[in-house]
């Protein structure tokens, strides 16, 4: 009762502070992306009875939002689409992944450390996971589409890590279920860094493990390989053909060769701002500050690597090593699709909805290797501390920023909601709050208007 006692404090308070924030923040309209699924989208086209699965399998920005569009049908049906509901849907998400990870974090430490100190440790990874650098993902319902993909991925990779391991029949479902829920239905952007990620991690464990591999074992390696490929080909069979962002499905990797200087300033950045959040950012460092922050950062990720195996904690679990590789392979992604916007633009809270994970995988290798080194000298195991002190200096200074904009980020919220509500007369100014096309914005709002949905249904019209 003791332990059950400390883990839940440890994972909720830290959860509690994160609902808290997106329950007196969240948009109640629709915002930004979101307008291009009204108005030419699956949301128009539900409202006209023409809507057809490849409605909801369009690509948005080359990805594939599934997920989220079934959702938001989901809204749409029983609550009339209520964009709240979709945003309270995210801190829940995000609890999952903790619990997740946690289950392997506890069977990784029993034996070496006592289960009440595993609980109490977990707060450092709570206090990782729900972090306000993520504030952009919290906020309004398209923020669904950055946060949801980790859960099913962090699953995903759990269960095919028990299938190629132990082979037995019961961990058979999961390993090809949980896969397509995290590629195919709730993958997005995510998608893309899981396949590289995935397969370092193979290649780590098959490097650690060489002398004990079963031809049996390979065979689940060919057998998982060409599953994972089928829906790889589903996922990008066509992904370009009528893409909502058709500018954007093209990547500026030529640009990023051309200017490799920019590359590491870009990808640095972004590392940076997975400790510090943009907008600490803008107030209290230059952008050469978190660059240098971002290349502290990378050390950081060097040495947990060493770490890894040096404690050997790939015994035990490789789901740190996974995270971490993630975290890599999803900004180099995101920085091939992004540079043309700006070496600066890597630090956007929307991308560090995967470096958290990075972080508490960083977090988690420094905790086992210190209680598998009772004979390290004082000065290293102080050493080892530099890098949480670090973290959480930038996460308690995120988090201090982002509770003072929390009232200007309500009240804007609020603004923009008042201005659906008198759609007709509103000026493109004030559209342009919703930032996307004026034109588009008043459209969309149109739509939900004539089918009386969001806050143009009846309860909402009631109590404004």
């Amino acid at each position: 009762m003791k332990v059950k006692s400390i883990f839940s404090l440890s994972l909720l308070l830290p959860f509690a502070m994160i609902f808290i924030y997106v329950w007196y923040t969240s948009a109640e309209v629709p915002f930004r992306d979101d307008m291009y699924l009204i108005k030419g989208g699956f949301i128009e086209s539900y409202c006209k009875g023409t809507l057809t699965f490849a409605d909801l399998w369009r690509p948005s920005a080359s990805a594939r939002i599934l997920g989220y569009a079934l959702i938001q049908l989901a809204n749409i049906k029983l609550f009339g689409m209520k964009s709240r509901m979709i945003v309270m849907l995210i801190p829940l998400l995000m609890l999952g992944s903790a619990v997740l990870i946690y289950l392997d974090y506890r069977k990784s430490l029993l034996g070496r450390l006592s289960p009440q100190f595993i609980a109490a440790t977990f707060v450092l990874l709570s206090l990782t996971i729900f972090n306000l650098v993520l504030w952009e993902g919290l906020t309004f319902s398209y923020g669904f589409v950055f946060q949801s993909p980790m859960p099913f991925f962090i699953a995903g990779f759990i269960s095919m890590q028990l299938f190629l391991a132990k082979g037995e029949a019961k961990y058979w479902p999961a390993a090809f279920i949980l896969p397509v829920l995290a590629i195919l239905i709730f993958g997005g952007t995510h998608s893309f860094s899981f396949a590289p990620a995935l397969s370092a991690t193979l290649i780590c464990y098959i490097l650690t493990r060489r002398n004990s591999l079963s031809k049996e074992f390979w065979l689940r390696v060919v057998i998982i390989g060409l599953f994972l490929a089928m829906l790889a080909f589903l996922y990008m069979y066509r992904i370009h053909y009528n893409d909502y962002f058709p500018n954007s499905s093209g990547h500026h990797l030529d640009k990023a060769l051309d200017n490799p200087s920019g590359v590491v300033q870009f990808l640095l950045a972004a590392f940076g701002a997975s400790v510090v959040g943009v907008n600490a950012a803008n107030i209290y460092f230059s952008f050469h500050s978190m660059v240098v922050l971002g290349f502290c950062v990378i050390i950081i990720y060097c040495l947990c690597g060493y770490l890894f195996f040096a404690s050997k904690l790939y015994e035990r679990t490789y789901l740190p090593f996974y995270l971490m590789m993630q975290t890599l392979f999803y900004l180099i992604f995101m920085m091939i699709a992004r540079f043309d916007y700006g070496i600066d633009y890597g630090m956007a809270s929307r991308y560090t909805c995967v470096s958290v994970y990075g972080l508490a995988g960083i977090i988690w290798v420094i905790i086992f290797f210190l209680a598998n080194s009772e004979d390290l000298k004082p000065r290293w195991r102080v050493l080892l501390y530099v890098p949480i002190v670090m973290i959480f200096s930038g996460i308690f200074l995120t988090a201090i920023v982002e509770w003072r904009i929390q009232p200007y980020r309500k009240a804007y919220y609020q603004n923009i909601k008042d201005i659906a509500l008198r759609v007709d007369t509103a000026t493109v100014e004030e559209l342009s709050k919703f930032q996307e096309k004026p034109t588009l914005v008043r459209q969309s709002l149109m739509i939900l208007r004539d089918c009386h949905l969001n806050v143009y249904g009846p309860s909402s019209v009631d109590r404004n």
